[in-house]
């Protein structure tokens, strides 16, 4: 049991993702909050030398999401995404995860960033009951093909665009 546990980490890493069918509604759990990004929202990319090679680094993102919610303003909300992985609300709602316990999960479009299931640490406020958050339906963000990254590039950035939902599980 302990061997099938840990190839089953390792299968959900940024170099082996699962197909996005695979991608379920934590157990016990229900969508709290359903967000979107915005048309100005990005995957922030550094150009590092790992090694002996140069390499685009990251992404960090740099996200304004939204719920609008215009039935109930009391629950409209506008948050916003960055490194961390941080979410942070306007009335000062947090909640962040460990980017390095991602599961990562293939998008449906090949020229998107992955589908990622990231477990909440230290939620806050509304998110306090947040204990999951799901990165789905992205399109874009890959980090940039037609920039060079060498070592006369290092330490360069690109923003590349990318939209997607994020969903916020919390116990039913």
């Amino acid at each position: 049991m302990l061997i099938l546990s840990a190839f089953s980490l390792a299968g959900q890493t940024a170099q082996s993702p699962l197909p996005n069918s695979e991608m379920t509604d934590p157990d016990g759990q229900k969508v709290r909050f359903k967000f979107r990004t915005l048309p100005t929202s990005v995957q922030i990319y550094t150009c590092r030398q790992t090694n002996q090679t140069y390499t685009w680094a990251g992404p960090d993102p740099d996200a304004i999401l939204t719920n609008n919610d215009l039935t109930n303003s009391a629950k409209a909300l506008t948050v916003h995404h960055y490194k961390g992985p941080s979410w942070e609300a306007t009335d000062g709602s947090l909640v962040r995860s460990d980017g390095s316990l991602a599961k990562h999960y293939l998008p449906n479009n090949k020229d998107a960033v992955h589908w990622l299931e990231l477990p909440a640490k230290g939620p806050t406020k509304q998110f306090a009951r947040v204990k999951v958050i799901h990165r789905i339906d992205t399109s874009g963000g890959l980090p940039p093909s037609d920039k060079p990254c060498d070592a006369q590039h290092a330490g360069d950035q690109e923003r590349v665009n990318y939209s997607a939902v994020y969903l916020f599980y919390a116990d039913k």
